[in-house]
């Protein structure tokens, strides 16, 4: 099985790059009731990487006929160790708290991970096949636009966005990771 931590796409950007406003969102929203789905297929999670709201229902699915468990190792929000048996279908979960990652992982099948980013707002997106993301719309206001990856670490820029302006935020990594020849 392929390596998933660094997916570098046709296009050269990277897959799995979790984008996120840190700073600058002022009003509060309410959580989603739709759940965010984390599947066991294949011996891998899917998706890798997700973003979720505080309170907003995880439904953890096994869709593989082996026994797998969800490690959920976070520091702000209760950690969880669920065995679940190829007859154990669907748990539900939720995070109470803001947590950028949430590292989790299948103890049985060691390469299977996925990472959660929580936030108490839906401004958030993970880079997909060309590398791209759309947060908002977001108010005019100052924000802190930071890009997480699980190898190549965190990258953040400052943007003021005015009225109805749509504006493009491109992130760089340094390699700090040595990749496979």
């Amino acid at each position: 099985m392929a390596s998933e931590e660094i997916v570098v796409n046709d296009n050269e950007t990277l897959r799995n790059v979790f984008v996120y406003i840190a700073d600058g969102v002022a009003h509060k929203y309410p959580s989603p009731a739709e759940p965010v789905v984390l599947n066991q297929e294949g011996c891998r999670y899917t998706p890798r990487v997700f973003g979720i709201q505080t309170g907003q229902p995880l439904q953890i699915l096994n869709s593989d006929n082996t026994m797998h468990n969800v490690h959920a190792a976070s520091q702000q929000n209760p950690p969880f160790n669920l065995g679940m048996t190829r007859h154990t279908k669907q748990l539900t979960r939720t995070f109470s708290r803001r947590e950028i990652m949430i590292p989790i992982r299948c103890n049985v099948h060691p390469w299977m991970a996925a990472y959660a980013g929580v936030l108490e707002h839906p401004f958030y997106a993970v880079t997909g096949e060309n590398g791209s993301y759309r947060l908002g719309p977001l108010p005019p206001g100052e924000y802190v636009v930071t890009a997480w990856h699980e190898k190549l670490g965190r990258s953040e820029q400052r943007v003021t966005l005015g009225d109805s302006v749509k504006q493009a935020v491109d992130f760089a990594f340094k390699q700090n990771y040595s990749l496979p020849e």
